[in-house]
């Protein structure tokens, strides 16, 4: 799949590990017109396919199995992603304006859709969707040198597994047979797109942790 540029995420966090439902207010999108929660640098999938192992028998190669994906993985790059979906996808305690990792902390599980464009026809968006997996922090790394500022970025990697109905992967073009409505349906299980293109979910304060937010434990 030849993409041209990196236009935004969205991200749904479902309500349990036995329950993937989405709330619309635990849908957040992150780019160009999203201002408050930050924009999209770079997203790197690796692992799509299965490692290939061929059995041998009988002086040849007798099977190769190659069913199912791989050990998927994203490593992830955004400018100055909003503490608000920061601390809800990596399951972060949040307490008196601040939020805890610790040894009980876990990430809920949830939707990571990628939006790019089509290398042949970039006014057409490329969109790859990893139907269930969880963020994990990478690194933080504040910096400067002798006389500028330095920005640094939010590095996540979001690790994929299958879906309950098996499916973990979802890639498309929005070309002439693309059917929006049930491509989300069966991302999101919802319609989440506003005319603009973003997701409908648009929160402007972090809750507690005696919220509702789901933690998927």
């Amino acid at each position: 799949m030849a993409l041209s540029g990196f236009e935004r995420v969205r991200i749904g966090i479902y309500n349990a590990i036995d329950d993937e439902t989405i709330k619309p207010e635990n849908i957040f999108d992150i780019g160009p017109d999203s201002k408050t929660f930050g924009s999209t640098v770079s997203a790197s999938i690796t692992n799509i396919a299965p490692t290939t192992t061929p059995i041998n028998g009988s002086d040849q190669v007798w099977k190769t199995p190659g069913k199912g994906t791989g050990n998927i993985s994203v490593a992830f790059v955004a400018n100055t992603m909003d503490k608000i979906v920061r601390a809800k996808i990596l399951g972060m305690d949040t307490k008196d304006g601040y939020q805890t990792i610790s040894s009980d902390t876990e990430a809920p599980y949830c939707v990571f859709e990628l939006i790019s464009h089509d290398a042949q026809n970039e006014k057409a968006k490329a969109r790859i969707a990893l139907l269930k997996g969880r963020f994990s922090l990478g690194n933080v790394d504040p910096k400067t040198n002798t006389n500028t500022t330095v920005y640094s970025q939010d590095n996540l990697t979001f690790t994929a597994v299958d879906r309950n109905d098996g499916k973990t992967y979802v890639e498309a073009i929005e070309d002439d047979d693309f059917d929006i409505d049930k491509y989300e349906m069966d991302v999101f299980g919802q319609k989440v797109t506003n005319p603009d293109g973003g997701a409908t979910s648009s929160p402007k304060t972090l809750p507690s942790t005696d919220s509702n937010t789901p933690t998927n434990k």
